[in-house]
């Protein structure tokens, strides 16, 4: 999980974490084991989520897709800011306070609050 904006530049910016940062950690999160208790033993992990609080660009999933092989690719699920406030759509759940644009000062931006 990152805050801000995942981006495939060779040089981060502030609050924006580069995708090659995130391709070594998850590969070392993709070798790690990790104990099932249902089965007794130690396991690799299934599935891993990338989530963002701002976008994942459309570079940054094509990098990490390249970067990856085909078994460990279909392993990384994406989900950033607009997937997020998706879910609250989809569960009807109240959106958080500060997101309503009725909520906000005026002069305020559209701006999720994470």
């Amino acid at each position: 999980m990152k805050r801000g904006k995942l981006d495939a530049t060779g040089k981060s910016g502030a609050g924006n974490a580069n995708i090659a940062e995130i391709h070594n950690q998850a590969l070392m999160l993709l070798a790690h084991e990790i104990f099932d208790p249902e089965t007794n033993r130690r396991v690799l992990v299934d599935h891993a989520f990338i989530v963002a609080g701002g976008e994942i660009t459309k570079a940054a999933r094509n990098w990490l897709g390249n970067a990856l092989d085909a078994a460990k690719r279909s392993q990384i699920m994406f989900m950033d800011r607009d997937d997020i406030l998706n879910q609250f759509v989809v569960t009807n759940l109240p959106l958080p306070v500060g997101v309503l644009p009725a909520a906000m000062p005026s002069g305020g931006t559209a701006e999720a609050p994470f």
